[in-house]
């Protein structure tokens, strides 16, 4: 599966593997956040200043038109077959970047340097790549893994704790994909601590756990499903934030549809009450309490969109237990009303 490096010291890793690599141009992906406070971390002074794409951040701009403006640059700046396009930033720019990349000259090869826990944990890892297209989140997307991923997470002390908490989702959702003992041990982990060489172990154990789904079912047909828990209703809130120009975290929307699929869990496959309440409010304590975005019918209506419905009704991962589930789990309106209803 993916190259990925777990490192406290990115930019002397990064210029190692560059020296070692055959490429024509090297070009840089950032968004403003990440030209402002990572690039000079990472000290990339040898990539031309023509060579860099800056991009406005925020999930609207994960876009049809930016991903153009990234082929202007790179076919105006004579990119060949064998450049580089290094993708510095969170999900939007892991996203949008192995996106491009992909697709120019029919796939360059790009390096993602995950700068959120998001992104670290979930989006530059695990080869999907995409953008928003007609108001629906990942509508437009391809599969294709990147050459490297450097993780360090040096990067997470600048952001702040909404963002953490928004990556914390993906790493809740991971640890209940596994077992118990690691679900024990997010549970009670400090986000005081982001920056420790424990913190990073925490983040190499959720990175593991996903890619050991992934390295089975690359093109998402099977087990990779699991991945979606929580997903489901956390992309129909999302979607409705795009459409409407909300500021929804993806972490909050994962958090949120958790608490929805757990309770689906509960209903259909006696998933432990208790455990899900504890769960519940452990979610509830840590994030902002779910605001909602729209009716619970039109949530619904979004979900019979998503991409892993193949008949009738809605297609959910579904929990047993920690570390037992079930894919492909088809629920029906009043079911999802209802659970949507105890968010």
């Amino acid at each position: 599966m993916n190259n990925v490096v777990f490192t406290r010291q990115c930019g002397a890793e990064l210029k190692k593997v560059l020296k070692e690599t055959e490429s024509a141009d090297i070009f840089l992906l950032v968004d403003i956040n990440s030209r402002n406070y990572c690039v000079e971390y990472l000290n990339l002074g040898f990539i031309p200043l023509n060579n860099r794409i800056v991009l406005p951040d925020g999930e609207h701009n994960k876009s049809l038109e930016n991903a153009v403006q990234i082929w202007q640059t790179l076919s105006e700046r004579g990119a060949r077959r064998n450049s580089i396009l290094i993708n510095l930033g969170g999900g939007l720019i892991t996203d949008l970047g192995g996106f491009a990349a992909s697709c120019f000259k029919r796939g360059i090869s790009f390096i993602n340097i995950p700068t959120t826990l998001l992104s670290q944990v979930d989006a530059s890892i695990g080869g999907k790549n995409g953008i928003n297209f007609n108001g629906l989140k990942n509508e437009i997307g391809i599969f294709s893994l990147p050459k490297y991923v450097f993780i360090d997470n040096w990067f997470l002390k600048t952001l702040p704790q909404r963002q953490v908490l928004s990556g914390f989702a993906e790493m809740l959702k991971h640890a209940l994909l596994a077992d118990e003992g690691h679900l024990a041990e997010i549970m009670c982990c400090k986000l005081s601590d982001i920056g420790s060489e424990e913190f990073l172990g925490l983040i190499k154990k959720s990175v593991d756990i996903k890619n050991a789904i992934v390295s089975n079912d690359l093109y998402d047909r099977g087990m990779r499903r699991v991945l979606n828990f929580g997903h489901t209703v956390a992309h129909a809130i999302e979607s409705v934030a795009i459409r409407k120009n909300l500021e929804i975290y993806h972490g909050d929307a994962v958090a949120y549809g958790m608490i929805a699929e757990l309770y689906l869990s509960v209903r259909r496959f006696g998933f432990d009450e208790k455990r899900y309440e504890a769960i519940r409010n452990f979610i509830r304590d840590k994030f902002p309490r779910y605001t909602p975005v729209t009716s619970t019918e039109e949530l619904y209506e979004l979900m019979l969109h998503d991409k892993k419905n193949e008949r009738d009704g809605v297609n959910f991962t579904l929990l047993r237990r920690p570390g037992e589930f079930e894919i492909n789990q088809y629920c029906n309106r009043e079911e999802i009303l209802e659970a949507l209803a105890n968010i």
